[in-house]
């Protein structure tokens, strides 16, 4: 942890951008805190650590564009979901991440071809 940086990012560690946003900040020092409560109590058992992010956005392109960033970042491909979700999913170590975009099904389609037809 530093001391160093804008008031209420002292403890973001000295990697990446400082100047995070608000609800990023927080994120991190959630995780930080879950760290430490995983280090302070051995006697416990460990928690399963299951992230998602779900894209905004108003249309399937929006969410199929982000869920392609997101694989592009973590170097993964896409895939669909058993539930037939467009997909990118990694892990580090023990704790999952996973970008899940609902998508519409085109009327007598499949989500497979939405995909497809989807783009930026």
């Amino acid at each position: 942890m530093t001391d160093a940086g804008s008031p209420g990012t002292e403890w973001v560690p000295r990697f990446g951008d400082p100047e995070v946003s608000r609800d990023r900040a927080d994120l991190i020092r959630g995780l930080f805190e879950l760290a430490g409560f995983v280090a302070n109590y051995p006697e416990l058992p460990l928690p399963q650590v299951n992230a998602v992010m779900i894209p905004g956005g108003s249309t399937d392109a929006d969410g199929v564009w982000t869920v392609a960033a997101v694989a592009e970042a973590l170097g993964v491909a896409t895939g669909f979901g058993g539930d037939g979700a467009f997909v990118a999913q990694s892990r580090f170590g023990p704790v999952s991440v996973r970008c899940v975009a609902r998508l519409a099904a085109p009327p007598g389609g499949d989500r497979r071809e939405a995909v497809a037809g989807e783009g930026r």
